[in-house]
């Protein structure tokens, strides 16, 4: 696959020259997906990251911040942010306990789990729709095999 500038344009109105790019369609993907993550999640005033974040701790009372990093595949630095960003919003809290900083949900933070849980299922009703069910879970199995692949290349 080319993603050279040369590459002839695509006779499809919705292709460009570029479709054939695996970088280009991924992000391409990631822009429309997150675009309904955001619009689901916005609903409640948070982003799918921290819906995430959050279901983490609520599933994991006491959970630390380099475990948080690897299960949801952020930069401890992002990590950081969004559980100051939780913080404000009073849906969790942080605790020390010697080094160890341990998060944990409070109780508005628990409360939104239903939410959650409801803009999970109308974000994935959404692209299930406009990609198909089966397209679905071999596109999603396939996307996280590649970037487990590409995350241990770094």
């Amino acid at each position: 696959m080319k993603c050279k500038a040369e590459m002839p344009i695509a006779d499809e109105q919705k292709d460009t020259r570029f479709s054939a790019c695996l970088l280009f369609s991924a992000n391409a993907l990631a822009r429309a997906i997150t675009t309904i993550g955001d619009e689901e999640f916005g609903r409640f005033g948070l982003s799918y990251s921290h819906a995430y974040l959050l279901c983490e701790v609520v599933a994991q009372p006491g959970v630390m911040p380099s475990q948080l990093s690897q299960t949801l595949y952020l930069t401890p630095s992002t990590i950081t942010r969004l559980v100051e960003k939780l913080e404000q919003k009073q849906l969790v809290r942080r605790e020390s306990e010697g080094k160890k900083t341990l998060i944990f949900a409070t109780s508005q933070g628990e409360a939104l789990q239903p939410a959650i849980t409801e803009a999970w299922q109308r974000a994935g009703a959404r692209y299930t729709q406009a990609i198909g069910e089966d397209n679905i879970k071999g596109l999603t199995q396939h996307v996280f095999k590649a970037a487990q692949a590409l995350g241990e290349e770094s």
